[in-house]
């Protein structure tokens, strides 16, 4: 006769486990083998009855390890629901040997953006060691952002992606994110300038927001570090970006802020509208590198504000140079690491591999950084997906699984604070949480150490609500 086994913790919704050997007491009694191997299958019922009582589908006790929860009705729906949209197969994109990815380019995307951010993603996937080789496609859109989603879908219809990896843009990617959630296919972490900020999404996952979390940041510094102060505010910008932050600028002010105005650059006549100025103006200026230059070579004394701000996404300050007359009264709003120690260790991180996978970095380093952090955290949440295939077998590399992965490798400064992978990306702050898609939230308003110094130093820092 067949001594009886024992059941040990279950793991839903698989098979019990059997731990030979030990007869239980009390509750957890003995079942003979057979009975342990082929008991039902859980249903709806059986499931609710598991998770609220702790009985099996045979009505048996489940061993104290397993918790019960007390469930009402409509969070035990949700459950079940989720449950059901689960697959035993592997998502459209997954192959045995390879993992079939894209990269998005639209067309506003910004001269050398994408080949600063397509270099990178390039030599990760020839880097990538065994296991799941990268095919990496390269989506590039055209044409006005209307006609985007159907160009996705026909991509998406010739070659089915497990995910979108990093990829380019600048204002618009709205239509890539509806692709995204209405798939399911997850986008990781592509390098735009300002990101779509839909509340209830799932699969697309951003580094921030972009000129938009700058221009709240900014406009909360304004309010609180002058308030009821009698001033203008003047912005100036030069494209659909700056058009977007100016308008959330004026947005997010208060009551007594003063009076904001915006006006758009003309390369013809930088000057124009803002002779009047005094030093009672603040200019706030969401310009690019050669349009910030352009003003500088026509205004060397700087201008007559007495207060000028700058965007650190779009004019970069490593990037710039500024003589003293504009330095002594310019600072920079930025989501980025522009000055603390680890945030230069990282550039320089970056620059080697960049150097040692023959890739430029003048000039577009904060793209390539981008797409380096994309390209990072992609890893190390595939990494997790895999060691959980190979220790519960059945598991499979769904897109699910990866943002849930995404939420727990996806951290900067409230991780490891060694890991200089992690700290490449500019921002400085990084972390995700169920159903948080913007990994970083805050900014800080920054200013020049001395009117001859390249050295930034904190005004003001801010999390944004």
């Amino acid at each position: 006769m067949v001594p009886p086994i024992t059941r040990s913790v279950l793991a839903l919704p698989g098979p019990h486990h059997i731990a030979p050997g030990r007869t239980p007491t009390g509750a957890a009694a003995t079942v003979p083998w057979y009975r342990a191997l082929t008991r039902p299958a859980y249903d709806d019922s059986s499931l609710a009855r598991a998770l609220r009582e702790g009985l099996d589908p045979d009505g048996d006790p489940l061993m104290p390890p397993m918790p019960r929860y007390d469930l009402d009705g409509d969070a035990l729906a949700g459950v079940l629901a989720y449950l059901q949209r689960l697959s035993i197969d592997p998502s459209p994109g997954v192959a045995p040997d390879a993992l079939q990815l894209a990269t998005v380019v639209t067309p506003d995307a910004q001269p050398g953006a994408d080949a600063a951010v397509l270099g990178v993603l390039r030599a990760w996937a020839r880097q990538q060691p065994g296991g799941l080789r990268w095919k990496l496609a390269e989506w590039r859109l055209s044409g006005p952002a209307e006609g985007w989603e159907a160009q996705l879908n026909e991509r998406y219809r010739e070659q089915p992606v497990f995910a979108l990896l990093s990829g380019v843009g600048a204002a618009e990617w709205l239509p890539v994110h509806r692709f995204c959630e209405r798939t399911e296919v997850a986008c990781v972490l592509p390098s735009v300038d300002i990101a779509p900020e839909q509340s209830g999404d799932d699969w697309s996952v951003y580094f921030a927001p972009g000129v938009t979390l700058e221009a709240r940041v900014l406009a909360r510094h304004l309010d609180t570090a002058t308030p009821g102060r009698e001033r203008r505010l003047r912005q100036v910008y030069s494209d659909a970006v700056g058009e977007r932050a100016a308008a959330v600028f004026a947005a997010s002010l208060g009551p007594s802020a003063g009076t904001v105005s915006a006006h758009r650059f003309r390369h013809i006549a930088p000057l124009a509208g803002l002779a009047d100025m005094t030093d009672a103006d603040t200019l706030i200026l969401w310009l690019r590198l050669a349009e910030v230059a352009e003003l500088v070579a026509r205004w060397p004394q700087g201008p007559t504000a007495g207060q000028v701000f700058l965007s650190a996404l779009l004019a970069p300050s490593a990037e710039l140079s500024l003589p003293p007359a504009w330095k002594a009264r310019t600072g920079y709003v930025s989501l980025f690491d522009d000055w603390t120690p680890q945030g230069r260790s990282a550039r320089v991180w970056l620059q080697a591999w960049l150097a040692r996978a023959g890739l430029p970095s003048d000039g577009v380093l904060r793209r390539q950084a981008d797409a380096y952090g994309a390209a990072y955290a992609f890893t190390a949440a595939l990494s997790r997906l895999q060691r959980l295939q190979l220790r519960w077998r059945g598991t499979t590399v769904t897109r699910a699984g990866l943002v849930e992965q995404l939420e727990a490798v996806v951290s900067k400064n409230v991780g490891n604070p060694v890991d200089l992978n992690s700290a490449v990306p500019y921002y400085q702050r990084l972390s995700l949480a169920a159903g948080q898609r913007m990994a970083a939230r805050g900014g800080i308003v920054l200013r020049y150490a001395a009117p001859d110094a390249a050295l930034l130093v904190p005004i003001a820092e801010d999390t944004a609500p």
